[in-house]
């Protein structure tokens, strides 16, 4: 009588352990189409007529409820939700650019600037085989750097990876040009010469870009990273500029910077420690001196 009763208790524990999970799991899909069908409804209603022109192109409730269906299987509920928040927010872009890779793509949009999203999903439209790759690996600030210099942005990251996301949050739009043009050439340098002629970038973005485009063939050679690395701001001068000589090594041709140019004598005074010093308590005694006697001034001018 025991030994049925254990059987038939063993039953009953194992139809539970296989019946309760099923109906569980049913119960949970039964959910999760309600509210994809839900979020569906949601963002055609918060579409206009140009949104609802897109969804349609996109192949109208099938395909939403296709992007809305993946994100559930990577996100659950939790990242259904946010996807149509910003399909309502972003409109159709926003769900392609979703649809693409749902988990990613909606982690990168959370960390964006709200001031950048649009330009982010913007530039995902605008290339997507490149950017969807580079926002998988780095998140949101490879879609950063592609939202804030469109359309070289995305180069700078794709060609030194994390260097150039660095890198791109030190330029203008206008400099970042011109350095995806270099980035490859910069890519191709031994670590030691690339962390140089980026710090060099970094540094001093316009002078650096600048001898660039001078001199477009200096990084193919040892020397001419060489003599990148020593360029300095010619503002102040007297350090002369980098060329390659014509046994191939970099050399400093004296040239005066803008101080120079504009006091030469006064330049050649302050060249030196001990003159600058002697110049400094030369002004600071004729200052006083000027203002002592505009004192004295004051007062016979008022006794008068």
């Amino acid at each position: 009588m025991k030994s049925k009763t254990v059987v038939k208790l063993a039953i009953a524990l194992l139809l539970c352990a296989t019946v309760l999970p099923a109906a569980t799991a049913r119960g949970q899909a039964v959910v999760a189409r309600e509210l994809i069908e839900q979020a569906t409804e949601q963002v055609f209603r918060s579409a206009g007529a140009q949104g609802i022109r897109e969804l349609s192109e996109m192949g109208g409730e099938a395909a939403v409820r296709g992007v809305l269906e993946q994100a559930s299987r990577e996100g659950g509920e939790q990242l259904v939700r946010k996807a149509t928040q910003y399909g309502i927010e972003e409109g159709p872009a926003a769900l392609r650019m979703i649809g693409r890779s749902p988990a990613k793509m909606v982690s990168a949009l959370d960390e964006l600037s709200p001031t950048l999203r649009s330009a982010g999903i913007q530039a995902v439209e605008r290339d997507p085989q490149v950017l969807v790759p580079l926002v998988n690996r780095f998140g949101a600030p490879a879609m950063e750097a592609a939202a804030q210099h469109p359309g070289v942005g995305e180069k700078l990251v794709q060609s030194l990876g994390s260097d150039g996301i660095s890198l791109s949050q030190k330029l203008t739009t206008d400099q970042a040009v011109v350095a995806s043009r270099y980035a490859p050439q910069i890519a191709g340098l031994a670590p030691a010469e690339r962390s140089g002629v980026l710090a060099t970038i970094g540094r001093m973005p316009q002078v650096a870009l600048n001898y660039l485009e001078t001199h477009p063939k200096t990084l193919l050679t040892s020397a001419g990273v060489v003599a990148f690395l020593s360029v300095k701001d010619q503002i102040v001068g007297d350090k002369g500029e980098v060329v390659i000589g014509a046994d191939g090594k970099p050399i400093v041709v004296a040239r005066p910077g803008l101080i120079e140019r504009l006091f030469p004598s006064a330049s050649k005074l302050v060249a030196t420690p001990i003159n600058l010093i002697g110049a400094s308590l030369a002004a600071g005694i004729a200052a006083w001196f000027g203002i002592h006697l505009w004192g004295k001034w004051r007062a016979t001018a008022a006794r008068r």
